[in-house]
């Protein structure tokens, strides 16, 4: 949302599914182009001027190393979800 006048708004969700865990992190900063929702998950693919390229790859490695899955959708001008899916277990104690 950095660069974005007045305020902005950041809405993080949790919930289960499926024995899936999903977080949705929603914001209302510039978004980024449909074309670009999978792109961005490419190394040194960046949509920032002095970005890297690097912090969403990496992150969905880790989420996939975990079983879980990683996207992002968005509405132009209007913000970006991003939102990741975790295997959820239950622990039994005895």
């Amino acid at each position: 949302m950095k660069g974005m006048t007045g305020g902005g708004e950041l809405t993080i969700r949790s919930e289960t599914c499926d024995a899936q865990l999903l977080i949705s992190v929603s914001d209302t900063g510039v978004g980024f182009a449909p074309e670009q929702a999978e792109q961005i998950f490419n190394a040194f693919f960046t949509t920032k001027d002095n970005g890297t390229g690097m912090g969403l790859p990496i992150s969905r490695s880790i989420i996939e190393s975990h079983g879980g899955r990683l996207s992002a959708t968005c509405a132009p001008g209007r913000g970006a979800t991003f939102q990741f899916t975790l295997p959820a277990t239950v622990a039994h104690h005895v």
